[in-house]
């Protein structure tokens, strides 16, 4: 069978596709619970392929000029960080509930006890991969994966696929979404620090009329005790918040879908 005549009508399928898997990898490059490398590489491919090839078929055709070599690069660059950014809005909510994580630790005293952390670079303590895992946990038991999943059809009909590149209203999206993470970070961590404050203005109280006690080595136990009692008692609390900042990312995905149509 000869192919030659079919190749005309392939062509632009082929580049669709192309195009398609540079922004569904920069999605899947920028989550944290697929970027990490506990996920076999087979899965990774697999999934990038076959959403490739789904949101090829719901596309319509490449926004291209024309269909040289430097043209289609250009515009993978451009659609890996569309990718990227759609990404990152995800990201950075999840890591608002890390940083609540590393600042409780920090408080009660397990930034001495840091462990591996297999889902990000480097160490962590417990509290922030407890939370970190909880996060990813509500993302999934939320709907929110597949939430994405259709947010990500949307946007290739949106914004065409090779049409993708980031405006000024991204980028300050973006920068507003960090300061808003931190703010989070901060309220999610508050109870834990206002426990783990009190008892440290006690010790602090006792230490002044008993001069001989060694207040260092019971602050740590002490502060130690009470933060864990405190996040125990905060958990189904620190839960329902966690669930309701992460129910906010669907209208932080459609608001960087938004401004990528500028």
């Amino acid at each position: 069978m000869d192919l030659v005549p079919l190749l005309p009508l392939l062509e632009p399928f082929v580049v669709l596709v192309v195009l398609a898997m540079a922004r569904a990898g920069g999605l899947l490059m920028a989550l944290p619970h697929t970027s990490n490398k506990a996920v076999p590489r087979t899965v990774k491919v697999v999934t990038v392929v076959g959403l490739s090839i789904a949101l090829a078929g719901i596309s319509g055709p490449p926004a291209l000029a024309r269909l040289d070599v430097w043209t289609l690069a250009f515009a993978i660059v451009g659609e890996l960080v569309v990718g990227l950014a759609l990404g990152f809005v995800v990201q950075i909510s999840l890591s608002a509930v890390r940083i609540a994580g590393e600042v409780i630790g920090v408080e009660i005293g397990l930034s001495f006890s840091a462990v591996a952390d297999p889902m990000n670079p480097g160490a962590s303590t417990s509290t922030a991969s407890l939370l970190g895992h909880l996060g990813v946990q509500l993302v999934f038991a939320l709907g929110l994966d597949r939430m994405l999943l259709r947010g990500l059809g949307y946007s290739v009909r949106a914004v065409p696929l090779g049409h993708g590149q980031l405006h000024g209203g991204s980028v300050e999206l973006m920068s507003t979404q960090f300061g808003t993470a931190l703010q989070v970070a901060i309220h999610l961590a508050m109870p834990v620090m206002a426990a783990v404050l009190a008892v440290k203005l006690a010790l602090a109280v006792l230490a002044r009329f008993v001069p001989k006690l060694q207040v260092f080595a019971l602050a740590f136990g002490v502060a130690l005790i009470v933060g864990l009692q405190a996040l125990r008692a905060a958990m189904p609390s620190l839960a329902q918040a966690i669930a309701a900042h992460l129910g906010q990312v669907l209208e932080l995905f459609d608001a960087m879908i938004m401004s990528l149509r500028i």
